[in-house]
């Protein structure tokens, strides 16, 4: 980082400081944060908790997983969302997606890891660094709007976005693939959201789910539910009637 290093290095404890609040989250459906430490200007270390499982992309492993499994999944997302979201002030998770989601070895609680830190680091170095704002994080779970799909060009990665990329994970779910599968570039996924929107569930699959994804992935993000609505969506509280 050269002449750089002092001034990157106050921009990176900053971004530290200010998600120390990750260390308060207790919830049982998002990982513990133990300790995060700057030992060297240019290099953060994060301890959290052990967890035995493996991630929902692995547990999927391409194949769609049934309803009722993506309703149990779903519902336990909603509620670390809603408790993510309703902290004060909001915590953004920022990268949801189902490699950021495990499944723990019982196979049925599964736990929010990995808090999008590495973004915000990301953005505080090359806001210093005067290099471009392009959006970080994984692609096909990105909102329209992270996108520069009709927004305007600064990322603001909301509660809104979250509720998108969890929708994506709902898709995935679903149909065992990640959504947009084969674009490459910010610029494909972003055309193909503004010319059809979010891609369709495949058939076979309950109109409840279909209406419970399309309040997730609506690409006006003003017009997404929130987590707490989500969680009165009829495709969730099914699950206690059946």
């Amino acid at each position: 980082l050269g002449d750089e290093l002092p001034s990157v290095s106050t921009e990176i404890h900053r971004a530290i400081e200010s998600e120390r609040n990750l260390c308060g989250l207790r919830h049982p459906n998002i990982v513990r944060f133990l300790h995060i430490a700057q030992p060297e200007p240019a290099t953060v270390v994060v301890f959290m908790e052990l967890l035995d499982g493996r991630s929902l992309e692995r547990f999927i492993d391409n194949k769609p997983l049934d309803e009722l499994t993506i309703r149990d999944f779903s519902e336990q997302i909603c509620r670390a969302l809603l408790y993510l979201h309703s902290r004060q002030p909001p915590v953004i998770h920022r990268d949801i997606n189902c490699s950021n989601i495990i499944v723990c070895a019982d196979n049925t609680r599964i736990k929010l890891i990995d808090f999008g830190l590495s973004i915000k680091l990301e953005h505080s170095v090359s806001h210093m660094s005067a290099s471009t704002q392009a959006p970080k994080g994984t692609l096909n779970f990105m909102a329209p709007e992270l996108l520069g799909a009709g927004e305007s060009d600064s990322v603001q990665y909301s509660r809104e976005s979250d509720i998108w990329a969890f929708g994506c994970s709902v898709f995935q779910m679903a149909s065992g693939a990640r959504p947009f599968k084969g674009n490459q570039s910010v610029h494909q996924v972003a055309s193909k959201i503004a010319n059809s929107g979010a891609p369709a569930l495949p058939d076979g699959r309950s109109a409840e789910l279909r209406d419970f994804y399309s309040r997730c992935t609506a690409k006006d993000r003003r017009k997404r539910k929130s987590a707490q609505e989500l969680l009165g969506h009829e495709f969730l509280t099914q699950s206690t009637q059946s």
